[in-house]
């Protein structure tokens, strides 16, 4: 093992070991906040940490970040921008959406909470919220997918800013951002139930939140000043408020219960990769790597083994809901590395275009 050198303005995102850490931490915590449908299915019906569903919002913080450290001091195209995202995220996602369609029209009675609505299933090809067919909220036909629908906006709306001088973006994609979140707030939009509360939800502020942070790393060394204790603390603060705070302040928007938090934790693992304190191990770094596999296939993959252990001679009791729930998580995390290797790596061969370097601007 080795100790990850300081991050610079032309490392670009291959310098960003702790941000693959944390992709891995996040995912992790969206397989076990989906455990809790499954063993509700098993009689479970005791608390559960809403909060683990803060991964996504680590995600999206994450997002912005990168987005803004691969194309701070470059000359990005808009269509070279916009096809490298979309053939980063879609080949996968489709794959799962093609074989929820087809398990929907040979094997329904395999899947739990669908049903085949085709105007649902295009809408999910080409990320757009609409109402899912049994679940009656803005969920995609491969339910973890809203989230995709939210990151390919947010690209649409950060690649449109990247013809305007740099020096513009970020308070560009903020004030867009912010106006629709507005709109949201007047209107008294909801998020779970229409298109226009979708797109003006406050979740949309953690991407704004990722490009500070890039802003940060890009431009100055305020996060290189920062105390290495600092950091260890925050960081950790930042994940326990992540998991517990949203499940006692749900009447404030999200972007506050799990962005400030997300945002900190992130902040905070940029802080220990600039001062070198980030290890630099290959086991982790690939389950970073994998995380995208995993968070697209575990909601497959836990249905199935939740299926398999209801046929099982075991009674319900709070051994076996641990039981279940380490084997579920185990073959959730070996489920999504086999994805990653054999089938995302391979679409993502296939379909993104070879990277070339990229200029550096004036």
């Amino acid at each position: 093992m080795t100790i990850a050198k300081p991050m610079t303005r032309s490392a670009g995102p291959h310098a960003l070991i702790g941000i693959q850490y944390l992709r891995a931490v996040a995912a992790l915590m969206v397989v076990i906040f989906h455990l809790e449908p499954q063993l509700h299915r098993m009689g479970y019906a005791n608390f559960w940490p809403k909060g683990l569903s803060s991964g996504v919002d680590m995600f999206f913080v994450i997002s912005g970040l990168i987005m803004w450290v691969t194309t701070s001091g470059r000359a990005v195209g808009v269509i070279d921008f916009w096809q490298r995202r979309v053939t980063r995220i879609a080949p996968l996602y489709w794959a799962f959406t093609l074989l929820m369609v087809i398990l929907m029209l040979i094997a329904p009675n395999i899947l739990q909470s669908s049903r085949y609505d085709s105007w649902h299933v295009l809408a999910s090809f080409l990320f757009l919220p609409a109402q899912h067919p049994v679940m009656r909220s803005m969920e995609p036909v491969v339910m973890p997918g809203w989230t995709l629908n939210y990151e390919m906006f947010f690209y649409l709306i950060f690649g449109l800013w990247l013809l305007a001088p740099e020096r513009w973006r970020a308070a560009g994609n903020a004030a867009t951002i912010g106006l629709l979140v507005g709109i949201g707030v007047v209107l008294d939009l909801s998020a779970r139930n229409s298109v226009g509360g979708f797109y003006t939800s406050s979740i949309m502020i953690e991407f704004v939140l990722g490009t500070v942070l890039g802003v940060l790393v890009t431009r100055g060394g305020v996060l290189s000043r920062i105390s290495i204790a600092l950091a260890w603390v925050v960081l950790t603060g930042g994940i326990a408020f992540a998991v517990l705070l949203p499940t006692t302040s749900s009447d404030l928007p999200r972007a506050i219960t799990r962005g400030i938090p997300a945002f900190l934790t992130v902040g905070a693992i940029l802080v220990l990769e600039l001062r070198g304190r980030i290890i630099n191990h290959k086991g982790l770094r690939f389950l970073g790597d994998a995380s995208y596999s995993l968070y697209l296939s575990h909601f497959v993959i836990l249905s199935m083994v939740s299926q398999v252990w209801r046929r099982l001679p075991i009674a319900p009791s709070p051994l076996s809901y641990i039981a279940f729930g380490i084997v579920a998580v185990g073959i959730s995390l070996i489920g999504g590395a086999l994805c990653y290797r054999f089938v995302e790596q391979p679409l993502t061969a296939l379909f993104q275009p070879a990277r070339r370097p990229i200029p550096q601007s004036a």
